[in-house]
């Protein structure tokens, strides 16, 4: 019988610690799917005159899409308080619009970002962007997907 209740007792304590890790893991904050990758200067190992205008350029290119981003995961939320209610379907094109106009924008901005990138690269690190564009970003476009 006194092994009984020492069994039980833990048990009783492995529930209570795997409840808590288990509320943890329910409530804790989620990353934002957009995070800043390194920078160009650290992956393709630039050095001279160019890194500053480099990391001018980046810093600013990734502050207006942080805030673009912001504004589609916005206008998504919007969407999505529609379902259950009634709407207009004006609403709704109306918002599907918006958020496929700042996808575009997102988009262009990001190519004119390598543009803007490959001129102030060095001659010889340019094929090195080119290949890192093609196999980072038209190869595995999104967020990396989860294991």
């Amino acid at each position: 019988m006194i092994m009984n209740k020492k069994a039980l007792q833990i048990v009783i304590v492995l529930l209570v610690i795997m409840n808590g890790v288990s509320l943890y893991f329910l409530f804790r904050p989620l990353p934002h799917h957009f995070r800043k990758p390194p920078s160009i200067v650290d992956v393709l190992e630039i050095e001279g005159e160019s890194v500053a205008k480099i990391q001018k350029l980046e810093n600013a290119h990734f502050t207006q899409k942080g805030i673009l981003m912001d504004e589609i995961r916005s206008n998504k939320r919007k969407v999505c308080k529609l379902i259950g209610t009634k709407f207009k379907a004006q609403t709704l094109d109306s918002l599907l619009s918006i958020i496929n106009s700042k996808n575009y924008k997102a988009e262009k901005m990001t190519f004119d970002y390598f543009v803007n990138l490959r001129a102030i690269v060095p001659k010889e690190k340019q094929k090195e962007l080119d290949k890192f564009v093609i196999d980072v970003i038209a190869n595995h476009p999104g967020p990396p997907k989860r294991k």
